[in-house]
């Protein structure tokens, strides 16, 4: 049972730390580039959307490839 809620806790615990992380990198970004001209899309907003995606999917995807092969 413990290996169970270990199993499915530290996956969702990278995704959440990915989400923050890709959050922050965007947020904190678009900041400082309130002084540059206006340009919301750049290389590092897009990084930091990419990690949100990917912390909002890790978890499922990772426990389900883990369940497959554990079979």
């Amino acid at each position: 049972m413990l290996e169970r809620v270990k199993g499915a806790v530290i996956p969702h615990l990278i995704g959440l730390i990915l989400l923050v992380g890709g959050w922050f990198l965007s947020i904190t970004y678009v900041g400082l580039a309130r002084f540059e001209t206006n340009v919301l899309f750049t290389n590092t907003t897009g990084a930091g959307l990419l990690m949100i995606i990917v912390g909002a999917y890790f978890p499922d995807i990772y426990i389900g490839i883990r369940d497959k092969f554990k079979k």
